[in-house]
C-alpha cells in the first residue's frame, strides 16, 4: 500500500490519484498516470478533487463493464504546453452499455435518471471554465476521452 503513493508535485492531485490507483488495483484495472501536478498549483484543492475524481470515477465505471480484461485500462496525462495545462483522460468503453449520445457537448448519464444524475460531467466543465479553460468529451469507436485545456497561471 505504501508503494502505491503517487507523487506529482501537487498534494491534492497526489491524494486523489493515490486513492483512485488503489481502487483500480483492487478492481483489476490498469491506471497509467503521467502528471505534472505542479502545473495545477493555481487550482483550488476542492476543484482538483472534483475534476479528477469525477473523470476517474466515470472512467472506472466504464472499464468495469468490459469483459475483455486487456481493455480495462485508463490513461491520464497532465502537462504544460504552450502556456496552458492540458489534461487528457482516456479509457475504453462498451458503446452498447454506455452513453451513446451527448446533450450539447456533455455526454448523457448512463444511470437512466437525468434529473438526479449527470452532475459530474457538468461540474467538471464548470470547474475548467471557471479557470478560463475548455473541456471536451469525445467518444470514438470504443475509446472515450476527456480533454481539458486551461491557461497556465503564474
Amino acid at each position: 500500500m505504501y508503494d502505491s503513493k503517487v507523487r506529482t508535485g501537487n498534494d491534492a492531485l497526489d491524494t486523489i490519484l493515490t486513492e483512485k490507483s488503489l481502487l483500480c488495483e483492487s478492481r483489476n484495472i490498469t491506471l497509467t498516470c503521467v502528471a505534472d501536478g505542479a502545473a495545477l498549483a493555481f487550482m483550488a484543492p476542492a476543484d482538483l478533487y472534483a475534476l479528477f475524481g469525477n473523470a476517474l470515477d466515470n472512467a472506472i465505471e466504464a472499464v468495469e463493464r468490459l469483459g475483455d480484461a486487456t481493455r480495462r485500462s485508463i490513461s491520464l496525462i497532465v502537462r504544460r504546453r504552450a502556456g496552458t495545462v492540458t489534461v487528457h483522460v482516456e479509457n475504453y468503453y462498451d458503446p452498447t452499455a454506455s452513453a451513446k449520445s451527448f446533450k450539447g457537448d456533455v455526454p448523457t448519464s448512463t444511470k437512466g435518471d437525468p434529473l438526479n444524475h449527470g452532475f459530474g460531467t457538468r461540474s467538471m466543465k464548470a470547474i475548467v471554465e471557471r479557470y478560463g479553460g475548455t473541456l471536451t468529451f469525445s467518444a470514438n469507436g470504443t475509446t472515450f476521452c476527456v480533454d481539458a485545456v486551461i491557461p497556465e497561471r503564474a
